[in-house]
């Protein structure tokens, strides 16, 4: 596994743990970031980078800036390791099943689709259903968990007797 991961971009067919690859520097470049940020006394910098970043719920706020339908899946927060740590775990395995049958493009497009769709569906549920505008955080949306579980979703769908 890790030396799948020290040549990422060096070998054919490995679109998922390139995609883990970026997920993981994002999350260290951020939490560089916060770390500076919050021991130079400009917490507000790091604030500035992660609302550029995470998609707002507020459609307005979104359509100011719709690069957040993708940014987001790439974004995770930096309270909880667990998250990331799961999510790529879950990746990987799914993701390696995946490419084996169907190959990377098509990963990668699913893991992008199954943001978007999360994105759209997160946007959809705060702006049409009033119970969750005070229960949802108005400030934004990050983690990749809808792209890994459209790629979960996709494996077990095109594999429904595999077993581990």
């Amino acid at each position: 596994m890790f030396d799948e991961f020290k040549n990422a971009f060096q070998k054919p067919n490995n679109a998922h743990v390139q995609l883990i690859f970026i997920n993981v520097v994002v999350f260290l470049v951020l939490a560089v970031f916060y770390v500076f940020s919050t021991a130079t006394g400009f917490s507000d910098f790091f604030k500035l980078i992660h609302s550029q970043l995470a998609i707002p719920a507020p459609v307005f706020t979104f359509l100011t800036k719709p690069w957040t339908l993708i940014s987001y899946a790439f974004v995770h927060d930096l309270t909880g390791i667990f998250h990331i740590l799961f999510n790529m775990l879950v990746f990987y395995w799914f993701g390696k099943l995946f490419i084996e049958y169907l190959g990377s493009d098509k990963l990668v497009s699913l893991y992008l689709l199954g943001a978007i769709a999360g994105g759209i569906s997160y946007l959809l549920v705060y702006n049409t259903i009033p119970f969750y505008q005070g229960r949802i955080p108005a400030d934004g949306m990050v983690g990749a968990s809808a792209a890994v579980y459209a790629v979960l979703v996709g494996t077990a769908v095109l594999l429904p007797d595999y077993t581990f």
